[in-house]
């Protein structure tokens, strides 16, 4: 099997949000090949490392601080979901994704583990998945709630990984189609659009060697961005954010900040709700309209905002991602933006295909001039829109 990681090309915390994002697969991510077992023991073995974890599901650990905690988060959430007792696999998987560079590698990691776990036991034929999953909309919405602990329908929830967030990288991995970009809703999900991606263009990601790990000061980051629009909406009284702004308005959502008491201050979460708004309802759209008429060349603007915006009313941004964005516009990209959580992680860049080879040596070089200590860590590479194997 093949499980991709992912590109958010734009919708920068809008899918928890009920927002839109418009995503792909990519042509990397984790190659896997599942042998089932007879005992209840879940093998992983990263032939990369040559690093071999296990974990019983009869017996399933407490968090270690370990990449096994994404693949033990899977199996307790399928033996509470699943009547049946579950028998374990081995997974001898290769992956050539960045880690923690928020191409999603987790939740493709997460995502593998599911899929062998499914193999190995026909999760797809038991009541429980019948009565709760008829279509691979359903199984991405499902293995969002997986990750952040949330129910889905009759699927009870848990602890999840601990992050607040939905189901974009999900939609964006399961669904993904080649050679196109895909247009969502979320709040439930919904596919929305796709979006050819011409074989004339590329995109270039710049992993920029700060980490952006779901963990530890990195998650409470992501959680806060998360808690300011949770924070909202339950004074509103609506959830999702969209649903709220759609209802009511963003004016009265203003009124509601100021004259509230909240445990943010009235400026942050007034600059959270703008960011939503004018990504979700202003350059998610124009641009989807642009990508629709095949009209690439005009949408690097509309996106430089999306970016300004993560900037300066996200706050999620880091001093590498805000010089790669600049650095990939004045070596004229066509489009470029940091994507995923923030905090670090990588930015894209859509360049001509003709050009993309000299365009990635002159980006990794502007950048290794300023951040020469990064030379090790961060990593160029090109990729085009890709999609999941199965089986």
């Amino acid at each position: 099997m093949f499980i991709p990681g992912r590109i958010e090309v734009l919708g920068k915390h809008t899918d928890y949000c009920g927002g839109r994002s418009v995503v792909c697969a990519i042509d990397r991510g984790f190659h896997a090949d599942v042998e089932p077992r007879t005992d209840r023991v879940v093998e992983l073995w990263n032939l990369d490392t040559d690093e071999r974890v296990t974990f019983d599901l009869a017996n399933l650990p407490d968090r270690s601080g370990h990449w096994i905690d994404y693949a033990v988060t899977v199996g307790k959430r399928l033996t509470a979901n699943f009547a049946e007792p579950l028998n374990g696999c081995t997974i001898r998987f290769r992956s050539d994704l960045p880690k923690a560079a928020g191409l999603s590698s987790s939740s493709a990691l997460m995502i593998m583990v599911f899929a062998a776990l499914d193999a190995a036991n026909e999760l797809r034929s038991t009541p429980e998945y019948r009565a709760n999953i008829s279509s691979d909309i359903d199984l991405a919405e499902y293995l969002g709630c997986v990750e952040n602990g949330q129910s889905f329908r009759g699927l009870a929830g848990s602890a999840g990984v601990g992050t607040f967030g939905g189901s974009q990288d999900h939609a964006a991995i399961l669904l993904g189609k080649r050679g196109e970009l895909s247009g969502f809703a979320f709040g439930p999900l919904r596919h929305e659009a796709d979006l050819a991606f011409p074989d004339n263009l590329t995109f270039i990601v710049a992993s920029s060697g700060v980490v952006a790990e779901k963990t530890g000061a990195a998650l409470e980051k992501y959680n806060r961005v998360s808690r300011m629009v949770s924070e909202i909406t339950n004074a509103g009284g609506a959830a999702p954010l969209s649903k709220l702004i759609d209802h009511v308005g963003v004016e009265r959502i203003r009124e509601i900040i100021f004259s509230g008491q909240f445990s943010f201050s009235h400026s942050l979460l007034r600059d959270r709700i703008e960011q939503f708004r004018v990504e979700n309802y202003e350059i998610i759209p124009a641009v989807s309209e642009l990508l629709a008429a095949g009209v690439y060349d005009d949408i690097g603007e509309l996106v430089d905002r999306s970016q300004r915006n993560a900037e300066q009313l996200l706050g999620n941004q880091v001093e590498e991602t805000i010089f790669l964005q600049r650095s990939a516009r004045r070596l004229e990209a066509i489009a470029a933006s940091a994507f995923g959580a923030g905090f670090g992680g990588s930015v894209y860049a859509i360049v001509h295909t003709s050009d993309a080879e000299d365009f990635k040596s002159e980006w990794r070089s502007d950048y290794l001039s300023r951040f020469p200590h990064h030379a090790t860590v961060s990593e160029f590479f090109t990729t085009r829109p890709s999609q999941v194997v199965l089986g």
